[in-house]
């Protein structure tokens, strides 16, 4: 759908260019901490840039992504094919996350979800399926936005960061960075307008998410705010089944 080409192409253009997007990836790869020989999944992987972001982080890791879009799946195949050996550790797959996952239980050994969960019409399902896939003691990184989300709070933090790196130089770099985006930022805005129109989205407070989280089966290790504060970003693990206590029956 040509709709989705151009908002997968906006969509790098505008967040690859922001500090905190960055360091948010940094961050998921690093939470998932990745051995040799594992079996990562990202459920929703849009145009591949936490693929990216963790394959070079762990030369030795395989990685599934899965979206339901060919044009972001197109990117993300792009991106791929610069990491070394490529062929043998990512698969990109269509795939439809209001339904079910297309894969075997307890394949993975880590799973992301990043900014996704907002957007399907049932978290609940997506969740019990990654559950599913994930091996006992498989670690889940989730990152979705918290109720009511704001995006001035992410650009403030952008500037912080980019001061932070730059003392010196930043308003020349934001300058720079303002006009070369701005035209990218509109077309971003419109589209997502388009977007939230088509869709009904859940924002979650923090007592909601934990509450989701834990009926879906994750034991919870730590939830905090990221990216100016408009993200949630939450670990859990797939604890192992309770042991039934056996006990004796008499007639």
């Amino acid at each position: 759908m040509i709709f989705w080409q151009i908002y997968a192409l906006v969509y790098d253009h505008i967040m690859l260019h922001l500090l905190p997007y960055r360091r948010l990836l940094d961050a998921a790869a690093k939470s998932l901490n990745p051995k040799s020989g594992w079996h990562i999944l990202d459920a929703g992987c849009g145009t591949g840039n936490f693929l990216h972001h963790l394959l070079r982080l762990e030369p030795k890791v395989k990685a599934d992504g899965i979206d339901f879009a060919p044009a972001m799946l197109q990117r993300a195949g792009l991106k791929s094919k610069k990491i070394v050996n490529w062929e043998h550790r990512v698969t990109l797959r269509e795939a439809d996350l209001n339904t079910f996952i297309p894969y075997g239980d307890e394949v993975f050994q880590g799973a992301a979800c990043i900014n996704v969960l907002y957007a399907v019409k049932r978290p609940d399902l997506l969740l019990k399926e990654i559950h599913r896939v994930l091996e006992i003691g498989g670690k889940l990184v989730l990152v979705t936005p918290p109720f009511e989300p704001k995006i001035f709070p992410v650009f403030k933090e952008h500037v912080q960061q980019m001061k932070e790196g730059k003392p010196y130089y930043w308003p020349f770099f934001l300058s720079g960075q303002i006009l070369c985006l701005a035209p990218w930022l509109f077309i971003f805005i419109i589209l997502n307008m388009f977007i939230k129109k088509q869709e009904s989205f859940h924002f979650l407070k923090r007592e909601e998410l934990i509450s989701l989280v834990e009926e879906c089966g994750f034991e919870l290790l730590s939830l905090e705010k990221v990216y100016g504060d408009q993200d949630w970003f939450l670990e859990a693990v797939k604890p192992a089944p309770e042991e039934k206590e056996e006990g004796l029956f008499f007639k």
